[in-house]
C-alpha cells in the first residue's frame, strides 16, 4: 500500500517539475523574442531576422 502511495507522489513531484521547466523554457524564449524584437528596431531591417516586425513598425511610421 505504501509502494502505491509513494508511486503516486513520485509522478505528482515529476509532472510538477516538467511543468516548472516548461513554464521556464516558454518564459525565456519570450524574453529572446522580446530581445530580438528590441534588436530589430536598433538595427537596419534588412540585417534583422524579424523582418515582419520591421514592416509592421515602418507601416506604422508613415
Amino acid at each position: 500500500m505504501w509502494a502505491l502511495i509513494a508511486f503516486i507522489g513520485l509522478g505528482i513531484v515529476v509532472a510538477t517539475l516538467i511543468e516548472i521547466n516548461e513554464r521556464k523554457k516558454a518564459k525565456k524564449k519570450a524574453q529572446e523574442q522580446d530581445q530580438e524584437a528590441k534588436d530589430c528596431t536598433t538595427e537596419s531591417c534588412s540585417n534583422c531576422s524579424l523582418l515582419s516586425v520591421c514592416d509592421k513598425e515602418e507601416k506604422n511610421k508613415h
